[in-house]
């Protein structure tokens, strides 16, 4: 599984970041790729969460 959090990066730079994201990972074992993937995981969930308590009004 490749999972990339892209929130926060301007639309003009994400596919660099995409790209360089996936360079750097291409080399992961497997346990370090399960580490990197849950760190994205958390950081698409934070930034999800914290755009739904900003639409209701927290």
């Amino acid at each position: 599984m490749f999972v990339i959090c892209l929130d926060g990066v301007a639309p003009n730079e994400v596919l660099d970041h995409l790209l360089e994201g996936i360079r750097s990972r291409l080399t992961n074992d497997p346990e370090e790729e399960r580490v990197v993937v849950a760190d994205e995981l958390r950081r698409l969930a934070r930034e999800r969460l914290v755009d739904a308590l900003r639409g209701a009004g927290l």
